[in-house]
Formats: structure tokens, C-alpha cells, sequence
């Protein structure tokens, strides 16, 4: 229950966060604020024609650690997946792939925002490091990135229940 409300906090930050950003490209090539998603893009309706869903940002919890260090608690790792739709501009005859550009930039805005946040929801923290790559092969023009984020969540705390416990033989 922890890792889904972190999920969602993390969600609920990044729509905050992107609300007026408008650098990255979406259906028709118009400029317009990446759209959160929790776990996966939206399936497709094979009766409905494709839509194109870009710009996004779409959060996953991938795994979590329960540390035996009592300083160190449970740790949840979610991954982001950036993705922008750009064509590109011919100069000089040449087509540009300035896509690459709206992706970085997208990315760095979100790296950005959560590490000078760092705790969201008053309760789950980021920590270092922050790993991010952007594949070779891109599917243009489709451009994709992704980041690895780990978080600090609450931990289980021991309950000891029914019966009694002796630290000691007294006789």
C-alpha cells in the first residue's frame, strides 16, 4: 500500500510540475504540457483510429528493498518514461532531429523539479543517485528517454503479539 501511494503522490507531483510546461511536441506538432500516466500509456482502441499520446510521462514502480540497516528503512525504485513526437526541420537539406532537444529538455525539467523538491507528499524522499538514458536506437518520430528513480518509504516496524517474551530464567 506504501509503493502505490507513492505512485500516485509522484504522479500528482509531476501533473503539478508540467501543468504550464509546453516545450515538447504532441499530436499535430503543437507545443503542448506532457501527460502524467500511472504504470503504462492508455491501451489503444483497436475500433477507435490511433491518437498519437504525446508528449507523456509515465511512472512505474519496478521493485523495493527492505534494508537490514535500521538507518537505511525500505526503499522503492520507480522508473519514468519520457517521450515526445517531432518530425524534425530540414535545414541545408539536411533533416535535424531536434527532437532530441524537446526530449532532453523535458527530461531535465522533471530531474530538475524532483531533486529540488526532494520530498513529496511530506513523506516519501528522493534519493541519489538519479540515473537517466536516452536509447540509441529511437523510434522517430517518436523520441524516448527514461530515468531511475529510487525513493525512501516507510518501513515495517516489529510487532511481537501473544504469548510472553523472557529475557531471563529467574529460578
Amino acid at each position: 500500500m506504501t509503493a502505490a501511494m507513492l505512485l500516485r503522490a509522484i504522479c500528482e507531483f509531476l501533473r503539478g510540475l508540467l501543468a504550464e510546461y509546453a516545450a515538447a511536441k504532441g499530436d499535430g506538432g503543437q507545443f503542448t504540457a506532457p501527460r502524467v500516466f500511472e504504470w503504462y500509456l492508455p491501451f489503444k482502441n483497436p475500433k477507435a483510429p490511433e491518437k498519437i499520446d504525446f508528449p507523456y510521462v509515465v511512472a512505474r514502480i519496478v521493485s523495493g528493498e527492505d534494508s537490514q540497516d535500521p538507518n537505511v528503512g525500505s526503499t522503492v525504485q520507480v522508473h519514468l518514461s519520457f517521450g515526445v513526437y517531432d518530425e524534425g526541420e530540414r535545414v541545408d537539406g539536411f533533416l535535424r532531429p531536434s527532437g532530441a532537444y524537446d526530449l532532453i529538455n523535458l527530461m531535465e525539467h522533471v530531474r530538475i523539479g524532483l531533486l529540488r523538491q526532494l520530498v513529496i507528499d511530506n513523506r516519501f524522499r528522493i534519493v541519489k543517485p538519479y540515473k537517466w538514458s536516452i536509447p540509441e536506437e529511437q523510434p522517430y518520430p517518436l523520441w524516448v528517454g527514461e530515468a531511475t528513480t529510487i525513493w525512501t518509504v516507510q518501513s515495517v516496524t516489529e510487532q511481537i503479539t501473544g504469548g510472553v517474551i523472557h529475557a531471563f530464567d529467574w529460578e
